[in-house]
């Protein structure tokens, strides 16, 4: 009868059972994995400089020509459209930015009553896509009829209006809304770590309060605040749902409306402009990002302090009210009385007369149209099986990138965050050109598969960088663990590593599903008459007029979100108490003070002489 090994003979026998048989398997599935990186993120990039050279549209003959870019540069409204998309991204920064740090630092340096409500809030618009505010909007900044008009002109002695969403203003303001909600969980952890013996020692020293923010506690804090800049302005860039819904009908258009125009508003449509405009577009966004991580790549920014200090909350005496009302501020106008008019107008039987009384009957009429009923089960596929696809994709990415030791492992990544700089316009017209100009392709056009990969492409990166953050709190001493007691590589990895992540992988299923359950940019340049999404067919509804209707569809797809966010929830809690569950120890097991983390994931028949798999396995390779 053979006995195990020693566990540090083992130890020391790992980097041949590593080496073993696994370095050509490893190969072609990086490769093969490369492979569909390439052909999903990086073939529509370049596809569409491509389509910017071609006089045809995409999958038909035509010739090499550079007629797209003369009429695309040679129009005096190009030079337009840079000058609005500049001070719209750069107006939605700045402000958004403001807000956010406004509020996080009311949150975690203030006795400001009510924050602790702020950031579940801010989770909520986070969840709530872009088209959500631009339809509210509309709806409730409607000059004559929206809710808030309505409740001002009570105020104010005006016939229509006052406000009027419709502008630029309008425009700026209601995507400040969503922004701000992003920046303000990006920062809210910098916020929290802020050390404060740095405030101490400069109010010690005779430094006013407002003083020591700008002058110790800002800096500490820039280079957050310059990347939340960056990513501001590229989101800024790549904004189309709220340009197109409210500026879109006052006449202002930027780069992703204008994209939008010339494919569907002309006949037949211009592809090589809209592919030469969208270049230039894709240059202005690689810039931005490039500069980013480039200064967050070669700076360290870092605050040492003690372990265990407690935050001095701030008094802010009477002003801690002026907060508390600026919160409850931001809270009715981003979430609370969109809510209510997307509901209220839903249920109205003539959209903005409350004295017409309250009917399900747009209800009736949504939920009897086919179109609706093919959009809900669309979106509904996409989401599920879309959803799944986008984090098993990224799952695996992250698992080389984090697992890996090849620098091109960087690549991949790098890859996957390129439809992060591209607009979802930009990225639909892409996959036009990519997906139409192969023969054996064509046949996806139109369809609901090629709808899904599109919002595939748009989810990963998202679920890229929750998959990392999930592997990377995985030690991969737990994997040599398993290996060391006869695990094989896959075993290890979907008994260790998949089993630990899996709660994580649930909840970045649910954030993906949210993404392309909200997605309209890329749906709506790809998408046939049977595979629109809900998205599509809220826009159509809006443009023909129908916003009861609208409501009442963007109202049951909110209930549906919320519906399969309980669940998640449910389902993640139970999840991880089974997860976390550990058998009892076997008869023959060594007694140890706790349980052993891989107890249940690998088989562990070791004499009991052997030390436990939790002892640190790198410190005893190291004594070997």
């Amino acid at each position: 009868m053979t006995t195990r090994p020693p566990n540090r003979a083992r130890l020391s026998a790992l980097p041949a059972l590593r080496r073993r048989g696994a370095r050509p398997l490893a190969f072609l599935g990086a490769a093969a994995l490369g492979l569909v990186i390439l052909v999903l993120f990086v073939y529509p990039a370049v596809m569409v400089v491509v389509g910017a050279f071609r006089t045809s549209s995409p999958g038909f003959p035509g010739e090499w020509s550079l007629q797209g870019f003369v009429d695309a540069y040679t129009e005096p409204a190009t030079y337009e459209l840079l000058w609005n998309s500049t001070a719209y991204s750069f107006s939605v920064m700045v402000i958004s930015l403001v807000l956010a740090v406004f509020f996080a630092w009311v949150v975690t340096q203030t006795n400001t009553p009510g924050r602790r409500f702020v950031t579940p809030m801010m989770i909520t618009l986070i969840t709530l896509p872009f088209l959500f505010f631009g339809i509210s909007w509309a709806m409730l900044g409607n000059s004559s009829t929206g809710l808030l008009n309505q409740i001002l002109r009570l105020v104010v002695p005006v016939e229509e209006g006052p406000l009027d969403v419709r502008s630029w203003p309008g425009i700026v303001a209601v995507a400040v809304l969503k922004i701000t909600a992003i920046n303000y969980m990006l920062m809210l952890g910098v916020f929290r770590t802020l050390d404060p013996a740095l405030r101490e020692a400069s109010l010690m020293a005779g430094v006013s309060r407002t003083a020591t923010f700008f002058r110790i506690e800002l800096p500490v804090l820039a280079p957050v605040l310059l990347a939340l800049a960056l990513m501001g302005f590229v989101r800024g860039l790549e904004s189309f749902d709220v340009p197109l819904l409210l500026g879109a009908p006052a006449g202002i258009e930027v780069f992703s409306t204008q994209i939008y125009d010339y494919l569907r508003n002309h006949f037949p449509p211009a592809y090589a402009q809209a592919s030469a405009l969208s270049v230039l577009v894709m240059a202005i966004m690689v810039v931005l990002v490039v500069l980013m991580w480039r200064f967050l790549g070669r700076r360290d920014f870092t605050t040492l302090g003690g372990k265990g200090q407690r935050i001095e909350l701030l008094d802010l005496g009477p002003r801690k009210y002026l907060c508390t009302a600026a919160v409850g501020a931001f809270a009715l106008l981003a979430l609370a009385f969109p809510l209510v008019q997307l509901v209220l107008g839903s249920v109205q039987s003539v959209f903005g007369v409350l004295s017409s009384g309250l009917t399900l009957d747009h209800y009736r009429t949504v939920l009897g149209e086919p179109g609706v009923i093919s959009a809900l089960q669309n979106t509904a596929f996409v989401v599920v099986v879309g959803g799944f696809l986008a984090v098993a994709l990224a799952t695996l990415i992250a698992y080389i990138v984090q697992r890996g030791t090849s620098k091109l492992r960087w690549v991949l990544e790098g890859a996957t965050w390129l439809p992060w700089a591209v607009p979802g316009v930009v990225l639909g017209l892409g996959m036009l050109w990519a997906y139409l100009s192969v023969p054996g392709l064509r046949t996806l056009f139109a369809s609901i598969w090629l709808v899904m990969l599109g919002l595939i492409v748009v989810a990963t990166p998202v679920a890229v960088r929750l998959a990392n953050a999930a592997i990377a709190q995985v030690h991969k001493q737990l994997e040599e663990a398993a290996r060391v007691h006869g695990a094989g590589r896959l075993r290890a990895v979907i008994g260790v590593v998949l089993r630990l992540i899996l709660p994580s992988l649930l909840a970045g299923w649910l954030i993906c599903g949210v993404v392309m359950a909200g997605e309209l940019a890329v749906p709506v340049l790809l998408s046939g008459p049977g595979s629109q999404t809900v998205p599509v067919v809220l826009l159509e509804m809006t443009e023909s007029g129908r916003s009861s209707e609208a409501a009442a569809v963007f109202t049951l797809m909110l209930a549906a979100m919320a519906a399969v966010l309980v669940l998640a929830l449910a389902v993640r809690a139970v999840g991880t108490r089974v997860l976390r569950a550990r058998p009892a120890p076997a008869a023959t097991a060594a007694p140890t003070a706790e349980p052993s983390p891989l107890a249940g994931s690998v088989p562990t028949a070791a004499p009991a002489r052997e030390p436990s798999p939790a002892v640190p396995l790198r410190t005893a390779a190291e004594g070997d």
